[in-house]
């Protein structure tokens, strides 16, 4: 059955739901990847499962585990800048995400251990994976998120894209490629680090993995910024 999908710019129609959710969809990336933090991959491995959480957005209803594409998180995440408002200080999004498992993470002896999992998505069910672009002032963004088939669409519009699978995620499905402890030992040492852009700490997550081309070819590519004003 052919599902129309029609954005509020007048996008053509775009194909059917059957072939965005066949075997052999190229819609959805081969790979996509979840941050955490090492406490939280420790009880992921005594569980058995990757367990969905809610979304800590007042906006929506998500329930589901996060992750990303990394082409598009080097291209998109790393290069959109929120501004809040307070003099000369902007917040790069993919920082953010580092930067807030960071807080979550800080214990005894204050330090910030990140994990990070590869999640091949032949093994997900596509019907449970949503999207949700990060620029909450466009027209097409979408609180609780919407079907998955329409990232094509916003990768064009160069939109940040997160991704939301609603069920949990057995962790023999992930696999554990990076590793790295950060030196963000008080709430300022995060706050700093989440106003600057970091290749580098994807690059030192992917060390030896091939993805790290891929980063540094986007971190040579010097892509415009793009600025986002909180309303």
């Amino acid at each position: 059955m052919t599902i129309k999908l029609l954005s509020k710019c007048g996008d053509t129609l775009i194909q059917s739901a059957q072939k965005a959710f066949g075997k052999n969809n190229s819609k959805i990336p081969k790979y996509l990847y979840h941050i955490t933090t090492k406490s939280n991959y420790n009880s992921m491995l005594e569980s058995g499962v990757i367990k969905t959480s809610k979304d800590v957005s007042p906006m929506s209803n998500l329930n589901g585990v996060f992750m990303f594409d990394m082409k598009n998180f080097a291209k998109r995440w790393s290069n959109t800048w929120v501004d809040y408002g307070e003099p000369g200080q902007k917040y790069n999004i993919g920082s953010v995400l580092l930067g807030k498992n960071s807080l979550i993470q800080q214990g005894a002896d204050k330090s910030s251990e990140l994990v990070l999992l590869r999640f091949p998505t032949n093994k997900f069910d596509v019907k449970n994976l949503s999207i949700r672009i990060q620029d909450t002032n466009k027209a097409s963004y979408r609180p609780n998120g919407e079907n998955a088939i329409f990232q094509r669409l916003h990768t064009r519009r160069k939109d940040a894209i997160e991704y939301i699978y609603s069920n949990n995620i057995n962790i023999s499905d992930a696999e554990k490629i990076g590793e790295l402890r950060l030196d963000l030992k008080t709430e300022a040492d995060v706050l700093k680090y989440i106003t600057e852009k970091h290749f580098d700490t994807l690059l030192k997550l992917l060390k030896d993995q091939p993805e790290a081309n891929c980063i540094k070819a986007i971190e040579k590519a010097n892509i415009k910024p793009k600025f986002i004003v909180d309303v």
